[in-house]
């Protein structure tokens, strides 16, 4: 007896938390539409993000809002994505689904501007010079087997510069190293003597250039700041 009540006690509790925990998403719902409305969309913004992060059955709705409130906010790539998440759950019966096909036009206009770009990426982020190897495309380090000096020991020779052998009364017979020329070393095999490793920056792939927080105008300018719209990075 003790036992089925406090079943029922605690699956109670969790019905109340789960209404309580709804109860807020209404709430704030409300709250982000009144900012929509408003013309609020970076405070709206703010606010759905909020939501996401409760633990709770989250309404269809919510992705459309949410969708057209990014693209607003010139996030239009995670626009897209709420978007197309919203047109698979609510579909044509939807109850934003005018507006949501409406706002796909919208984005697809965005999309033809931003892949014909070359001062961004497939996301509409403007390009800026790598930080991670300077614009180069490629990042240096120490070679890791001469340690960086760019010479190792003639594997021939042992590093002594000579090679013996024995004539036919068993004499010593020494011959400078064909391996090194008699110097006892030979260029590190690994770097090739320059010391250093070179590799494709895995910031930039090699390409000198890598998306920044900003949102590309696809205009070119002297300050890659001018003109773009500043992006939240998720």
């Amino acid at each position: 007896m003790v036992l089925v009540l406090a079943m029922d006690l605690s699956c109670g509790h969790a019905l109340w938390a789960q209404k309580s925990h709804n109860q807020q998403v209404e709430e704030q719902m409300e709250v982000a539409i009144e900012q929509m409305n408003d013309g609020n969309y970076e405070d709206a913004n703010l606010t759905f993000r909020r939501i996401l992060k409760m633990k709770a059955v989250l309404p269809d709705d919510l992705s459309y809002l949410f969708a057209e409130t990014l693209y607003m906010v010139h996030q239009y790539h995670n626009s897209m994505n709420f978007l197309n998440k919203y047109l698979r759950m609510a579909g044509p019966n939807g109850r934003y689904y005018p507006q949501a096909m409406d706002l796909k036009h919208f984005l697809d206009d965005e999309y033809e501007s931003i892949l014909v770009c070359k001062l961004c990426d497939n996301r509409g982020y403007r390009l800026i010079s790598c930080d991670l190897c300077h614009g180069t495309g490629v990042i240096t380090s120490e070679c890791f087997y001469c340690h960086g000096v760019g010479i190792n020991r003639c594997e021939v020779c042992r590093g002594n510069g000579v090679t013996t052998s024995l004539n036919a009364f068993s004499e010593i017979q020494y011959h400078t190293c064909p391996n090194c020329q008699g110097k006892g070393q030979t260029p590190c095999k690994v770097c090739h003597g320059e010391k250093v490793l070179r590799e494709s920056c895995p910031d930039c792939h090699g390409t000198h250039k890598k998306a920044g927080t900003e949102i590309c105008d696809h205009v070119e300018h002297e300050s890659s700041s001018v003109g773009a719209v500043e992006h939240e990075s998720n």
